[in-house]
């Protein structure tokens, strides 16, 4: 009984918090939203008690609240970034505001899901796959999205400026590539297997009015590689098909400098090819970002 008060206590505390309605307060609703999941399944276990059941109804209702808060809160950045009133600026402060990541950071280590992480899914509608993974190659590695720390992060530490061009080599529903567009102004490039996947990037590309990104459907093995000057992998694939990509970018590296960006179980790897140098020593780490020079 002891239990079950103290958790009513903490529901009643969330609903009594006026700022959680606040349209700049995405983090503490982002904390408040992950409260309420854990509060829901709390009083679940009391279930026979007439109060939890009453408890769970005032949960769902506080938690459809804040949601609604959030999506008022999307519509109006995806209505600013189709109009052009969302500034590069503005949408860096609101994403870095909202994660644990802030710039010349080099400690941070890039897991465990935050509110820009929520901020970023909300304004590119990317928490939903278009279709079920279907294992493709073995040696593909299912889509994950990275992280939004380790994108701000990337955008600090690569160059991307004026001719340099943009290439995520596995990019899934495009948000790095929308993400590191908006940041910089750079042209970028998403190159990725799945098709429907590649029909998602650029039909929300197209909603939000975002010229300068192009996706790509095709193999990373055999497709154009587009040029690129800085490439981004979060660990797409992994065995033979990793290596046969970085051979591929090695041949590139031949012409122009490159700069490779990972994050992932795939830095262990990259890590080892002679042609490239590790920006920092220390950042070859899966869950930081890790920036290799070319020798070209």
């Amino acid at each position: 009984m002891a239990d079950l008060l103290m958790l009513e206590q903490d529901l009643a505390a969330l609903e009594q918090d006026p700022t959680l309605l606040d349209d700049d307060n995405l983090t503490a609703r982002f904390d408040a939203l992950r409260t309420l999941d854990f509060l829901e399944e709390a009083f679940q276990v009391h279930a026979e008690q007439q109060s939890a059941a009453a408890a769970v109804r005032r949960a769902r209702a506080l938690q459809d609240e804040l949601e609604r808060r959030n999506e008022t809160l999307f519509r109006k950045l995806r209505s600013g970034i189709r109009t052009g009133t969302v500034t590069r600026r503005q949408l860096r402060t609101l994403l870095e505001s909202n994660s644990r990541y802030h710039q010349g950071d080099r400690a941070c280590m890039h897991w465990g899901a935050e509110a820009a992480d929520a901020l970023a899914t909300g304004i590119f509608r990317s928490d939903c796959l278009p279709e079920p993974w279907d294992g493709g190659d073995s040696e593909m590695i299912h889509y994950e999205s990275t992280p939004v720390s380790a994108v701000l992060e990337l955008v600090d530490r690569a160059p991307l400026a004026g001719g340099d061009r943009f290439v995520d080599v596995g990019s899934g529903l495009g948000q790095v590539v929308l993400l590191v567009h908006l940041l910089t102004g750079v042209e970028a490039t998403g190159l990725e297997v799945v098709p429907a996947y590649v029909a998602r990037a650029r039909g929300e590309a197209e909603r939000l009015g975002i010229d300068g990104v192009t996706f790509r459907e095709g193999d990373a093995r055999f497709a154009d590689l587009y040029g690129g000057t800085v490439y981004f992998m979060f660990s797409p694939f992994r065995g033979q098909m990793l290596q046969t990509v970085l051979n591929r970018l090695r041949e590139e590296a031949c012409a122009r400098r490159l700069t490779i960006c990972s994050f992932g179980p795939c830095t262990e790897r990259i890590a080892n090819e002679s042609w490239l140098t590790l920006q920092e020593e220390g950042m070859n780490h899966e869950f930081r970002l890790a920036v290799f020079e070319s020798g070209g």
